[in-house]
């Protein structure tokens, strides 16, 4: 069974554990569209120090890193186990830093990790490659992408609307509001909105870095997670705030349709009546999307320096087996809620192994 560690790590403890040298990281965009191919994940230039391991240690980023999701993460903690054939410990955070700190340090070998976070920790650590992500529902790279949204009040709506855009909303109009991101680090919470604004704004802002701090906007929150960055629009602490949808819409009432559809400009979600926390204190609160990009899914990544190519073969193989897909305590049934599963087979088929060279469309627009 996985050795399961559920005290959260937060950075002041990991700066304790780890050392200071934990924390500052640099700022990029991040774009979407590639395709990659089946087969050929992480390909370890496995040093010496690599060449045995007696425990892997996988680290989980803030948003599931939460109670929700405790019976997923002992789930794929007992999967890892099975196929490295060594114990697993399951590592929580409650800040993207400490995740990509740890899997650049070699503290953790494994991480579940958004696109940004991984190029972020690769920059630290060459040796930091992607296993595997979540394909698209057919099982393919083509359309594993989930959903940055920027979102308003929906009694607030009617101020964005524009109908010189296509969407007939337009983000032309946050300048000067209270803005809710994820954090500085997030893909979809950080850097797919403010590459959205920078383009909006050319003349107003050159850099992500100017809009982390008052300025742009009258005041700047961080939520530390895509449900806190929700909850701080939703209480009206943020007129405006950027989050995913995979990780927070388990907490809503979705519109019908396609998802591409219900995730376009305009469409509008509510609390539901029973909704955990955090989303407890703003039940049946509604909100409404006014920009939509579609982000590459981020990968399983492993720091290959620690992890020997025998075991990374492995995994690959196991994580992308049938068996594992079909695994109702990973990846929930689209009809079944509450299961404690980390995905859902709403947005995925399964693990599918990926290319580095297939977040290249991230790296260029960094």
């Amino acid at each position: 069974m996985a050795d399961i560690v559920n005290k959260q790590i937060s950075r002041r403890s990991f700066l304790g554990l780890f050392g200071a040298s934990a924390v500052t990281l640099g700022l990029g965009l991040v774009g979407c569209g590639a395709t990659g191919e089946k087969g050929g994940a992480a390909t370890a230039g496995s040093s010496a120090a690599a060449a045995s391991i007696d425990k892997l240690t996988m680290v989980w980023l803030p948003n599931e890193s939460s109670s929700e999701f405790d019976a997923g993460r002992e789930e794929f903690g007992k999967v890892l186990e099975k196929y490295a054939g060594v114990k697993v410990e399951l590592m929580t955070t409650t800040d993207y830093n400490v995740a990509i700190e740890a899997i650049a340090s070699g503290k953790a070998q494994l991480a579940n990790m958004g696109a940004e976070g991984f190029i972020q920790a690769q920059k630290k650590n060459s040796k930091v490659l992607p296993l595997v992500t979540t394909s698209d529902t057919d099982g393919k790279l083509d359309g594993a992408k989930y959903y940055s949204r920027i979102c308003v009040p929906e009694a607030e709506m009617s101020t964005y609307a524009d109908s010189a855009e296509e969407t007939g909303y337009s983000i032309k109009n946050i300048k000067g509001k209270r803005m809710s991101f994820v954090s500085a680090t997030s893909t979809s919470g950080f850097k797919v909105p403010c590459n959205a604004i920078m383009k909006a704004f050319p003349d107003d802002v050159k850099s992500a870095d100017e809009l982390s701090t008052p300025g742009f906007f009258s005041q700047v929150l961080f939520g530390n997670s895509h449900p806190g960055s929700a909850v701080n629009l939703l209480q009206g602490d943020a007129d405006v705030a950027a989050f995913d949808d995979v990780d927070v819409d388990t907490y809503l009432d979705v519109p019908e349709g396609e998802r591409d559809a219900v995730n376009a400009a305009g469409s509008v979600y509510s609390v539901k009546a029973d909704a955990p926390q955090p989303f407890d204190r703003v039940q049946g609160k509604k909100f409404g999307i006014i920009q939509s990009t579609p982000v590459l899914n981020g990968p399983i990544a492993v720091n290959t320096e620690k992890v020997p190519q025998e075991i990374i073969d492995k995994l690959v193989k196991g994580l992308t087996s049938k068996e594992t897909s079909e695994d109702e305590l990973l990846f929930a049934p689209e009809d079944k809620e509450g299961t404690g599963a980390v995905w859902s087979l709403g947005d995925t088929a399964g693990f599918i192994a990926v290319e580095d060279s297939w977040y290249d469309p991230i790296r260029a627009l960094d």
